[in-house]
């Protein structure tokens, strides 16, 4: 987690620096004399705008928190559902593109692995031309990692070539631009909860966002497993 604390406070100082600077600049134009018509609604959502990005991001904060309780479970189907209807509540491009499974189980509380899922739902989106469809898929090997894969056709990623792990990424690619605050909270929680991310352009699939998590086995999953195995 040491390797990651830089990533998060670069990332966390440039949003917040922007958001400040965003704020800041809309009060000048809005003083008395300033000499700048303005639309009180306008002005209204714009701070709605920058406030809703403040409360997500004590939303992630908060998840990242919590992803230290690595003693916890998540029903992953339960967690790729609620990232869906977050980043894409009408449906309209954001799609499973495989059958829910129903009984995988990856470590980690709810808000860690949903809060994983959704940056980089969210970082697909914001790289993809408005309503250019994504998909989501689950994956799992036997003995293996559980697989949540995000595929963007249409997104723009440059300076990607191959598959590449996300911390590798931000400390070459995207060092100049400090990181994406959404990336780095997605990469900061998978490492703490015993995973990874991982980046790939595909050809056909565009760019590809791959979270690995820890399949999660209850101790009566174990003490099943452990007699088989004594078999």
């Amino acid at each position: 987690m040491a390797h990651w604390t830089h990533l998060l406070a670069a990332a966390l100082a440039h949003d917040i620096n922007n958001l400040a600077l965003s704020l800041s600049s809309a009060q000048r134009l809005i003083r008395p004399g300033a000499g700048v018509d303005f639309d009180g609604a306008e002005w209204a959502a714009f701070v709605e705008g920058d406030v809703d990005r403040l409360r997500k991001l004590g939303v992630r904060l908060r998840a990242l928190a919590a992803a230290g309780d690595i003693h916890s479970s998540t029903r992953l189907d339960d967690a790729c559902a609620d990232a869906l209807t977050e980043v894409d509540p009408a449906g309209a491009h954001v799609r499973r593109a495989d059958s829910p499974r129903g009984d995988s189980h990856v470590r980690g509380t709810a808000d860690a692995v949903r809060a994983a899922i959704t940056s980089l739902l969210e970082h697909a989106v914001a790289a993809s031309p408005t309503g250019a469809p994504i998909e989501l898929a689950v994956r799992e090997a036997p003995g293996g990692p559980v697989i949540v894969e995000i595929a963007a056709p249409e997104a723009s990623a440059t300076g990607l070539i191959d598959r590449a792990r996300l911390d590798t990424l931000l400390d070459t690619a995207l060092r100049d631009r400090r990181g994406d605050l959404s990336l780095v909270l997605a990469g900061a929680v998978a490492d703490t909860l015993g995973g990874a991310v991982y980046f790939a352009l595909d050809s056909k699939r565009g760019l590809v966002l791959e979270l690995q998590l820890v399949a999660y086995l209850s101790r009566t999953s174990r003490t099943a497993s452990a007699s088989l195995d004594g078999k």
